[in-house]
């Protein structure tokens, strides 16, 4: 059959916006590329330094902005902390302590500098995640302030009641990234990052905490300090 000029211009139109959504289609599910999602959430990753009760410092990791004025990083890098500090660019602020859940090693903490203007990261569902999904970390290893590394999710780790307690990437991590972010391609917060010692020889077994955990770590929170009080009540000096 021959079709008129309409009729091909029609096909060819339709081809053409075919290919165009096809395209579209691809690259949304791909995400942003590395450059844009270090642009997005950089601003909100920062690096802690902690000091003893002297002044003198101690140890360094990361930390991520999850709201305004509020910040989540993992408890073991305040560790025995007389004090600590959240800095970029040369810019420091002072931090204190507000949520602890020793147990899942996430602290939340807060800055009531009037001048801290830091902007909260979008936070996904790690419950959603998959093997195989590619995934980007971002911190400040061995103090060295904005690192990115990329990687992919090689394992999700569940207990027995199938809730996920660990999410195994590929993405390096090196002391000082703990309590920073773990995000997908759409620079969304998944997890937090949790520098782990392995066994001599391991490669690519990093891990990071998902970031569902933040829902109830005011609940395990109040309860673990209710607990620590009543624990210590006759040698604390303080009252809660």
């Amino acid at each position: 059959m021959n079709r008129g000029p309409g009729v091909r211009a029609m096909v060819l139109s339709r081809y053409v916006v075919l290919s165009l959504l096809a395209t579209f289609v691809a690259s949304a599910a791909q995400g942003m590329e590395p450059e844009k999602l270090f642009k997005l959430v950089s601003p909100s990753v920062w690096l802690v330094r902690t000091f003893d009760r002297d002044g003198l410092p101690l140890s360094s990791g990361s930390a991520v902005v999850i709201r305004p004025h509020a910040l989540i990083t993992n408890c073991h890098v305040l560790g025995e902390a007389g004090s600590f500090s959240l800095v970029k660019d040369k810019v420091s602020f002072k931090g204190k302590l507000e949520q602890v859940d020793l147990e899942r090693d996430l602290c939340l903490i807060a800055v009531t500098d009037e001048h801290f203007k830091a902007p909260a990261v979008t936070v996904a569902d790690s419950d959603q995640l998959t093997v195989g999904q590619r995934v980007m970390a971002l911190g400040n290893p061995r103090a060295l302030e904005m690192t990115l590394s990329d990687g992919l999710i090689s394992r999700l780790q569940k207990n027995d009641d199938e809730q996920l307690e660990a999410i195994q990437t590929s993405a390096p991590f090196s002391p000082g990234s703990s309590g920073g972010g773990l995000f997908d391609m759409e620079g969304r917060l998944v997890g937090i990052t949790q520098r782990i010692d392995v066994l001599a020889g391991s490669q690519n077994l990093n891990f990071a905490l998902p970031i569902n955990w933040l829902m109830n770590l005011t609940e395990r929170s109040k309860v673990q300090l209710d607990e620590y009080y009543r624990a210590n009540a006759k040698t604390m000096s303080i009252s809660k």
